[in-house]
């Protein structure tokens, strides 16, 4: 599936290639193990840059200009899925600690508030301290709005599956995996960031290989006029390819998180319950349709 990502990506520009080009130059490649530590190493050197460093990671740069989205709405919210276990360690705190002052910070009165607003200020400089420049991958709000307003039980496990993040999969018998959702404005990403806060779509060079990453091809002469052109390959469990929703996904620049973009804390506690296979291939006709490519892919997948 990684190859087949590989062989049918097309957003990557000639300056990409090059770059990329030269980490896999060290002799020929034995396997695909070898080729995922060679692009692991790109992603060490080119995406995920500390945030002391000079260096902008290759989505921001202007050999990637061509995936830059100039014409989505300043205006809209931006939903980004977060591990809480990573930064609850850095803080030596609970996340059930966390998600009492998350709670408190929009639910208590006004005294409540502002130990929660601290607490989660201290926990915030330090987590914003520790996270680098590698680009965000979000959602809009306005695409999982149906799940986030419901709230029913198992909420997060279904925007997991409508997202594709096929890593937040916990095995039986392994703990439950607790998760921080975010909500921002995309104007908060071009305030940080001038005009380079524009948004981008998602390329195979955009982080570490993933079977769950799908790329998104040119748009034929009739696409559909949605301009937030990256999809998520939606894990939601379908047996009909006509129940298949394509999913939307963007990148965008680091920003550091205020106590104001906690959401929500969740838990995913089950699996995935769609199978890798069939999600990929009801996506396929999809994205062919919305993107007027019906050959995309040809001769590489079904």
């Amino acid at each position: 599936m990684r190859l087949q990502n590989l062989l049918v990506e097309e957003r990557v520009s000639t300056e990409g290639l090059t770059l990329y080009a030269n980490y896999l130059d060290g002799g020929p490649i034995s396997d695909l193990d070898d080729w995922g530590s060679r692009h692991a190493d790109f992603a060490v050197e080119e995406i995920e840059i500390g945030f002391a460093d000079a260096l902008e990671p290759w989505t921001f740069r202007a050999g990637n200009a061509a995936n830059r989205l100039p014409l989505v709405d300043r205006r809209i919210n931006l939903i980004r899925v977060e591990d809480a276990g990573w930064p609850c360690r850095l803080n030596s705190t609970s996340f059930e600690e966390v998600s009492h002052h998350i709670e408190a910070l929009s639910a208590a009165g006004r005294g409540k508030a502002e130990i929660a607003d601290h607490f989660l200020t201290r926990f915030l400089t330090t987590w914003n301290a520790e996270r680098d420049k590698r680009p965000s991958f979000v959602t809009t709000e306005l695409e999982v709005e149906d799940i986030l307003q419901d709230a029913a039980p198992g909420w997060a496990e279904k925007l997991r599956d409508r997202l594709g993040l096929g890593h937040y999969s916990p095995m039986a018998g392994a703990a439950p995996i607790p998760v921080f959702i975010m909500r921002y404005p995309l104007e908060e990403v071009y305030s940080t960031h001038d005009e380079q806060g524009q948004p981008s779509i998602p390329t195979l060079l955009d982080g570490r290989l993933n079977d769950f990453f799908f790329p998104s091809p040119l748009p034929g002469p009739n696409p559909d006029p949605n301009p937030c052109l990256g999809h998520t390959l939606n894990l939601t469990p379908v047996d009909d390819e006509n129940d298949y929703k394509l999913g939307v996904e963007l990148l965008h620049r680091r920003i550091d998180y205020r106590p104001e973009h906690f959401y929500r804390t969740g838990i995913i506690a089950n699996p995935l319950g769609m199978p890798l296979e069939r999600a990929r291939r009801f996506h396929l006709p999809w994205l062919r349709l919305s993107r007027d490519r019906e050959d995309f892919g040809k001769g590489v997948m079904s």
